[in-house]
């Protein structure tokens, strides 16, 4: 039946002239081998799902862990097994040794990504805190890891270097040791590891850029060629030893067999000797076209010297220079070797300019088309009147409108450090344009804006004085006739984006919040209260309240406490909540003067351990888990404290037309303004406190808060940023004269710009104006009204007789 069908298939397609008669052959051996195969698949023994059942387990096992390529094409195909005829026992984990699985916590350690470049230094005691500090200073801020190495240990340890000591008396293992060392702690976390005596200097940014260039899949042993050991040739360590991880792994199985037969005098030779016999590769200077160039110096003397070694290529080019006589000389050469980038880094962007300077004739719009300066995007083109950019409008000493809520404001700090920058920079550039023929006489105009794309752009009219024009005494007009004007345009571009490498911190830290109250905030306890109680149900063990109770005056015996409802609150919330809730009362006989952040702290400090965490809070804030994390996370021991800025809600009255008032937060600009003044709030570890407030006195801690205290301690980074899940209902500020003036004249801004915006707060001057008004119309007509009443009736009272006047009643009404 199916030949006959095939056969009137072909007898058509042969009557529309389609098939060939070779086709015809192809066409029915592929319709037989197809019938032929479903005729027999249902008395195949060997069936596709019958085969996995077949097989043994733990071969299966074997070949599953081996990833073993002889396994036949079918045991990649996804199949459903016959459950019932396998043992199970062969699939069980062993819970003794993998009783719970963790997941890394980064994807690069699951995928095997390992960082760049790892450094190890050896040095000695001897020279721990001269060469070493002189590598640790040149070297450590470009690679991405650097360890210190000594042989004994030193008296005097210099901070800020992770020093491992070999205390064992043989010196010239020290190699050997920390190559075990090395494979132990950091064998698998990089691709490249260097190897450095504390004697060589080492241009580190370009050693770093070439084994970034180089592939991980080699085998490197790269170096300064020194000597042969058994035929073959090793590197020196003055010079830098780059060896890659693949060769690292290598040496591991061998250490043992390096501790036996290094003991040559020469650490070097002992490094080179160990390395030779786990590999075949020789130290070599090239790897992949990239040239690891060192050159070796004898006697060095900068001073000397360089005179006759700066007009060499290869010295220029070398990316070490060994062995440094002395610290003195390795500060001197690095000052030196970034003079060179610095020249060959003006010298490319020059070149650059050129280039694009000639290929711009050959771009639509010819050479007119290339934005100013050369390089830079061009400037940003708004989109639609809200993307206009603003210029700011400054002189030397004040600067106007630079946000909306100052109209005119004094130059200070970084501003008028930045005024004055650009004004030199100006006239340096047209004295080195004009022959040094001007001199600066004053700033007549300054605008600046910041552009997105471009940087800081600056538009500046200087008033300058002409040398080249004589002056004549006698004329005093011919004075103003040496004053001339100039208009200058600077651009300050955007640099280069750099990731700051930051210590990986956890959301598991305990926060211990710090409230301090006073008699103004009780309206808002019970909301602040409830919202912390919600949080900690959550957060259990890792959230802590910490109250202080301010008081004006202390309490005499028998007097009522003003804060027994509160306290009365928080023993509630911290019996339901299992001591969560802790309060400290803070007395302070001030009659309403000013408390210090400071003393606040200093009381609580004490009874928390180094690795608290604290955040400083006030009654108004509404607490969130994630604004938390976000504190756990921007807070570093030992690194970084963390001041949030956060939205702070307008005065209700004034914003709201109508009562009842929203009793959320409504975040737009209408309602609320991000307040960059409020520095109350802070998060840091009780030890990085503690460590601050030591080289300051209480006398300077009076005259500025916690906030100052750690940016002029300058150890810590003090990490400041708009933070949007941070909202503050709205407080009513007291400023207190007895602060700081700096203090209370900042208290004094915040409060003026925490009421309202401009056109709330003139629409609601107006609306008084208004009903003032009316209430004065109002009253002139009441008025009037009075005195027409009041002469009508002494119309009526013309007739009745006056009774004369008592004198003495007058006296006595008087």
């Amino acid at each position: 039946m199916r030949l006959w069908k095939i056969q009137r298939i072909l007898a058509r397609c042969k009557d529309i002239k389609c098939v060939s008669k070779s086709f015809v052959p192809a066409l029915v051996g592929l319709c037989l081998g197809m019938t032929l195969s479903m005729m027999y698949a249902p008395f195949s023994e060997d069936s596709c799902e019958t085969y996995i059942a077949k097989q043994d387990p733990q071969k299966m096992i074997k070949l599953r862990d081996t990833k073993s390529v002889d396994v036949v094409d079918e045991m990649y195909e996804p199949r459903q097994l016959d459950i019932e005829n396998i043992d199970q026992s062969a699939y069980k984990l062993d819970t003794k040794a993998s009783s719970k699985f963790y997941r890394p916590k980064f994807a690069a350690t699951e995928l095997g990504i390992r960082q760049k470049l790892f450094v190890a230094i050896l040095s000695s005691k001897d020279s721990l805190n001269t060469h070493a500090i002189a590598v640790n200073k040149t070297l450590s801020h470009y690679v991405t890891k650097v360890i210190f190495f000594i042989d004994q240990k030193a008296p005097v340890i210099p901070p800020g270097m992770i020093i491992v000591n070999f205390d064992d008396g043989y010196n010239h293992l020290m190699p050997i040791n920390v190559l075990k060392y090395v494979i132990k702690k950091y064998g698998h976390d990089f691709d490249y590891y260097m190897f450095l005596s504390d004697k060589g200097y080492v241009r580190a940014e370009n050693v770093f850029d070439m084994v970034s260039l180089l592939s991980v899949s080699r085998h490197v042993h790269l170096g300064a060629p020194k000597g042969v050991e058994g035929g073959k040739t090793y590197c020196v360590l003055d010079g830098g030893v780059i060896i890659s991880q693949s060769i690292l792994s290598q040496v591991n199985a061998s250490m043992k067999w390096c501790s036996d037969n290094c003991h040559h005098s020469d650490q070097s030779l002992n490094f080179g000797k160990c390395l030779l016999h786990v590999t075949d590769l020789e130290c070599q200077s090239t790897a992949a076209n990239k040239v690891y160039s060192a050159y070796p110096v004898k006697d060095f003397n900068f001073d000397k010297d360089i005179g006759a070694l700066k007009v060499q290529s290869a010295f220029n080019k070398s990316l070490s220079v060994f062995p440094m006589p002395d610290d003195i000389s390795h500060y001197k050469l690095h000052r030196y070797f970034c003079e060179v980038e610095l020249n060959s880094t003006r010298h490319q962007i020059q070149e650059m300019k050129d280039n694009i300077l000639f290929m711009s004739q050959f771009a639509p719009g010819g050479q007119e088309s290339v934005t100013w300066p050369i390089g830079i995007p061009e400037p940003y083109r708004p989109k639609n009147r809200f993307d206009v950019i603003r210029w700011d409008y400054f002189t030397e000493t004040q600067i106007f409108f630079q946000d909306d809520f100052t109209n005119v404001r004094e130059l200070t700090g970084v501003d008028k450090l930045d005024v004055q920058d650009i004004i030199k920079i100006s006239m340096e550039k047209l004295n080195e344009k004009h022959s040094n023929k001007y001199l600066y006489s004053y700033l007549i105009n300054g605008y600046r804006r910041f552009d997105p794309q471009r940087g800081m752009e600056y538009v500046l009219d200087l008033a300058l004085e002409d040398t080249s024009i004589p002056r004549e005494a006698e004329e005093e007009h011919n004075y103003n006739k040496r004053i001339i004007e100039k208009r200058v345009l600077l651009v300050r571009p955007l640099g280069e984006v750099e990731i700051v490498p930051m210590p990986y911190v956890t959301e598991s830290a305990r926060i211990n919040i710090v409230l301090p109250v006073t008699v103004r905030d009780m309206d808002g306890w019970g909301i602040f209260l409830e919202n912390y109680a919600r949080l900690q149900a959550d957060a259990g063990d890792s959230l802590a309240l910490i109250i202080i109770y301010i008081y004006q005056q202390l309490p005499k015996p028998g007097e009522d406490d003003i804060y027994t409802v509160l306290k009365s609150m928080s023993k509630y919330y911290d019996d339901k909540n299992e001591g969560g809730v802790k309060t400290v009362t803070i007395n302070f006989a001030s009659n309403g003067t000013y408390v210090p952040e400071y003393k606040l702290l200093d009381s609580v400090s004490d009874q928390l351990d180094n690795d608290a965490l604290i955040f400083m809070c006030t009654i108004g804030m509404l607490l969130n888990a994630e604004l938390l994390n976000r504190v756990r996370i921007n807070t570093i021991p030992g690194w970084q404290v963390f001041y949030p800025v956060g939205f702070w809600q307008y005065k209700p009255n004034i914003i709201y037309e109508k009562k009842p008032f929203p009793a959320e937060i409504e975040f737009s600009s209408k309602t609320g303004h991000y307040d960059v003044l409020s520095y109350e709030h802070g998060s840091f570890y009780n030890s990085d406190y503690k460590e601050a407030r030591k080289p300051l006195a209480e006398a300077e801690l009076m005259n500025y808060d916690i906030y100052e205290m750690f940016v002029r301690y300058g150890k810590l980074h003090v990490f400041r940023a708009v933070e949007p899940e941070f909202k503050h209902y709205y407080m009513h500020l007291e400023c207190l004269p007895s602060s700081s003036a700096a203090l209370f004249e900042r208290c004094v801004e915040r409060k003026s710009l925490s009421l309202a915006t401009r056109s709330q707060l003139a629409k609601r001057i107006f609306q008084y104006q208004d009903k003032r008004d009316a209430l004065q119309k109002s009253g002139d007509k009441d008025a009037q009204q009075n005195g027409d009443k009041d002469a009508q009736k002494n119309s009526e009272n013309k007739n009745v007789p006056q009774v004369p006047p008592n004198n003495n009643v007058d006296k006595k009404a008087d």
